[in-house]
C-alpha cells in the first residue's frame, strides 16, 4: 500500500512532467478535454477551469493505483516502437539469393516443372541458344 508521502512526490513529478494544463475544447463532444501522452488518463470537463482543477486529481487516483499495482497490464506496456521487428528477425544481409519472379504458366506446364525441378538447367540452355 503505497503511502500519502509516496503519491505526493510522485505527483509532484508527475505534474512537472505534464507542465501547465492547457484544456482544448471539443466541437464533436461539446466539451472541454486535456490529455498528455505521457499518462494514459484524460479529463474532460464543462469549462477549460474545471478541467484545470481536476486532472491533478485523476492524476493523483491513477499514480495511487499505480503504486499499488491495481493496473492491468495493457495501461503501462511499453514497446520499442520497433512495429514487431526481432534481432535476427528476415533474410542474412549476405544471403545471396536468386531473384524470382512470378509469372502464370498453364496448369500442366506448372506442374511438369513442379514436378521436374532439374529441367530448370534446361531451360536455361534453351534461353541462351535462342537468344
Amino acid at each position: 500500500m503505497a503511502t500519502k508521502k509516496e503519491i505526493e512526490e510522485n505527483l509532484r513529478m508527475a505534474l512537472e512532467e505534464i507542465g501547465e494544463i492547457k484544456p482544448l475544447f471539443s466541437k464533436k463532444y461539446g466539451t472541454w478535454i486535456f490529455e498528455h501522452p505521457l499518462y494514459p488518463i484524460g479529463c474532460e470537463g464543462n469549462s477549460a477551469e474545471e478541467v484545470i482543477q481536476k486532472y491533478p486529481l485523476y492524476i493523483e487516483e491513477f499514480i495511487k493505483e499505480r503504486l499499488n499495482s491495481n493496473l492491468a497490464e495493457f495501461v503501462e506496456k511499453k514497446t520499442k516502437g520497433r512495429g514487431g521487428r526481432r534481432e535476427g528477425a528476415g533474410r542474412p544481409i549476405d544471403s545471396k539469393k536468386e531473384l524470382k519472379m512470378r509469372i502464370y504458366l498453364p496448369s500442366d506446364i506448372a506442374l511438369w516443372i513442379k514436378n521436374h525441378p532439374e529441367a530448370l538447367m534446361q531451360f536455361r540452355s534453351l534461353m541462351t541458344k535462342r537468344c
